[in-house]
C-alpha cells in the first residue's frame, strides 16, 4: 500500500508560497447558479505554458501569485514557465520562462519574488491530474476540494496526449500599459466629463485579487444605478461614489452597478500582471 502511494506522487509540494492555486480555461454554463468563471487570470500566459510542452490549452497548471512556491519532483518530466518574471531556480540553477525545462527525480523547483508582473504559471508535461467541478478544474472555494494549494499537498501528472500542434510564441506583451476597452452596456449614462477622463487620465491600482482590481482615481459621484444585472471578468462597474471596480475571474456573476466599460482578452491577462500602485489608461476600441 506504501509502495503504492509513493508510486503516484510525482510532485510534492514543499512550500505553497504567498497564494498558489490550480486554474484551467475556467467553469462556463454556471452563472445562473452564481457560479463564477474563474480559471486563469492571465489566459495569454497561461496557453504558452501548455502550448509550449504540445498540451491542450485546457490542462490545468499552477497559478503562482507575488512571490514564493517549492516544488519537489518524483519522476522525470518537462516543465515551462510563463508570464510574470520570477525569480526562479532548478536545485541551484536559474531557469527561465517560455522554454522547455526537464526535471529529474529528487529535483526541487523554487520560486522566490517576482521581479516583474504578478502572476507565473508552471505547467507539467500531459497536465495535473486532478478532479474536474462543473468541468473545470480551477480552484474556487465552495467549489473545489480546496481553493488553495497547501503545504504538503500531492498532484499526479496526468498521460495525456500531446496536442501536436506546432507552438509559436504569442507576440504579446502581458506588461502593456493601455488596456483596450469596449463601452459597456450603461456607458451612455456618464456625463460628457466623465467619459473624456476614462480616456486621458491615468488610473492606478489600490488593491487587487482574483476577484476583482480597485482604482484610485474617481469619476464624480453619481446617482445611477441599474436593475442587477449579469457580469463577466473584465467589466468595469462605476459605484455611486465615483469608484471603478474592474471585476477579475473569480468576480461576482451580478452586480447593481452601471457596467460602463469592458476589457478585451489581451487586457484582462494585461491587467492581472500588474499590482498595487501600477498605472495604465484606457483605449477605447470598437
Amino acid at each position: 500500500n506504501t509502495f503504492q502511494i509513493k508510486d503516484f506522487i510525482m510532485i510534492e509540494v514543499l512550500d505553497p508560497g504567498y497564494y498558489i492555486t490550480i486554474q484551467d480555461r475556467g467553469r462556463f454554463g454556471y452563472s445562473n447558479y452564481g457560479v463564477p468563471q474563474s480559471g486563469c487570470m492571465d489566459m495569454f500566459s497561461a496557453k504558452n505554458a501548455n502550448l509550449i510542452l504540445s498540451n491542450s490549452i485546457s490542462e490545468p497548471l499552477f497559478e503562482i501569485c507575488m512571490m514564493g512556491g517549492k516544488f519537489l519532483f518524483k519522476k522525470e518530466t518537462k516543465i515551462s514557465l510563463s508570464g510574470a518574471l520570477f525569480e526562479v531556480v532548478l536545485n541551484d540553477q536559474k531557469v527561465y520562462n517560455d522554454l522547455s525545462i526537464e526535471v529529474k527525480k529528487g529535483d526541487v523547483l523554487t520560486f522566490g519574488r517576482a521581479k516583474k508582473g504578478n502572476r507565473i504559471y508552471l505547467a507539467v508535461k500531459g497536465g495535473i491530474d486532478c478532479k474536474s467541478v462543473m468541468g473545470s478544474s480551477s480552484m474556487y472555494k465552495g467549489i473545489s476540494e480546496d481553493f488553495i494549494v497547501r503545504k504538503k499537498d500531492i498532484f499526479k501528472f496526468s498521460q495525456n496526449p500531446s496536442n501536436n500542434l506546432s507552438y509559436e510564441m504569442v507576440d504579446l506583451n502581458i506588461f502593456d500599459e493601455i488596456l483596450n476597452v469596449y463601452k459597456g452596456p450603461e456607458f451612455g449614462l456618464l456625463s460628457s466629463y466623465d467619459k473624456n477622463l476614462l480616456f486621458n487620465k491615468n488610473f492606478s491600482i489600490t488593491s487587487n485579487n482574483r476577484m476583482g482590481y480597485f482604482l484610485k482615481e474617481k469619476l464624480n459621484s453619481n446617482s445611477n444605478s441599474i436593475i442587477t444585472s449579469p457580469t463577466i471578468p473584465g467589466i468595469i462597474q462605476l459605484t455611486p461614489a465615483g469608484d471603478l471596480i474592474i471585476l477579475m475571474k473569480d468576480g461576482q456573476v451580478t452586480g447593481g452597478y452601471p457596467r460602463i466599460l469592458q476589457l478585451d482578452e489581451k487586457s484582462i491577462s494585461c491587467l492581472s500582471q500588474k499590482n498595487t500602485g501600477n498605472k495604465f489608461t484606457f483605449r477605447l476600441i470598437s
